[in-house]
This record gives structure tokens, sequence and C-alpha cells, in this order.
């Protein structure tokens, strides 16, 4: 008995291992492509972060230096539907002006689960993620550049 339960639960842990690193896997290999990708297109000294989006349009958010200053590069998964997009950081929103927005609308936010940057119809914004008191899921979307609420998505 003890040893069929070891046996199961090897097999167990090790298919969850093989998922997770699958999944890990391919998140690199996506990031990586988003790189060279953008460096065909822009110039930047130094890239800080990959985030991926996937909204109506799915996109890969690089955060990178230019010349020591911070910008951002949308690269979209696929490029035939949507436009690469290259901003500086200074040029809108911060995540945490985001949050503020999201908090000027009093609603029922329980907890944040994420603050992404991502795009709309080729148009930048800053996509909340977050739980209400009934632990539904709500997204809340502000275009990055003036602030103003893209597309609310409550209680899934």
């Amino acid at each position: 008995m003890i040893t069929v339960l070891t046996a199961v639960l090897i097999i167990v842990g090790t298919g969850a291992w093989k998922l997770y690193s699958s999944n890990t896997g391919y998140q690199s290999q996506a990031a990586a492509a988003a790189v060279k990708k953008a460096k065909q297109r822009y110039v930047f000294d130094q890239v800080k972060s990959v985030t991926p989006y996937n909204g109506t349009d799915a996109y890969q958010v690089i955060q990178a230096k230019r010349n020591g200053k911070k910008m951002y590069i949308w690269v979209p998964d696929n490029p035939k539907k949507a436009p690469f997009i290259e901003r500086a950081a200074s040029s809108g929103m911060t995540e945490g002006q985001a949050m503020q927005k999201l908090a000027d609308r009093h609603l029922d936010v329980k907890q944040v689960i994420s603050a992404r940057l991502g795009a709309i119809n080729g148009n930048p914004v800053w996509e909340i993620t977050f739980l209400n008191s009934r632990n539904n899921y709500n997204y809340v979307s502000f275009y990055f550049e003036n602030g103003k609420e893209a597309q609310r998505i409550l209680n899934l």
C-alpha cells in the first residue's frame, strides 16, 4: 500500500513539474521572441521586463530603457491583427495613477489581482483585474495616455 501511494505521488509530482516547466518555458520563449521582434523595429538599451497581455489582441509588453529613459513597447502576438506600439513611460499614466483612477470609481474592490499594460484596438491601456466582495473577477481598463476609462467588465 505504501509503495503504491509513493509511486502515485512520484508520478503526480513529476507530471506537475513537467507541466510547470513547459508553461514557464513557453512564456520565456514568447518573451525572447518579442524582444527580438522589438529590436528589429525600435532602438533600446536594456530590457527590464516582458509581460504578457491576453485581451482582445494578445501582446507581449516590454518595459525597456533607451538612453536612461523608461519606455514601453507592445509587441503583438499576431502582427497581422494588431499594431506594434511604442511609448515613453513619461507620456502616459503610471500604474499608481491607474490604481487611483480605479479607486475614484468607487467600485466593489475586495482584492486587486494585477495591474498590467495591454492594448485595446491598438490603443495602450492599463488593465486592472480585481475580485469583488462576492469573489467575482472584474476588469477595468484605462487609456494609457489620458486616463479615460476604456473598458469595464464586471462580475465574471
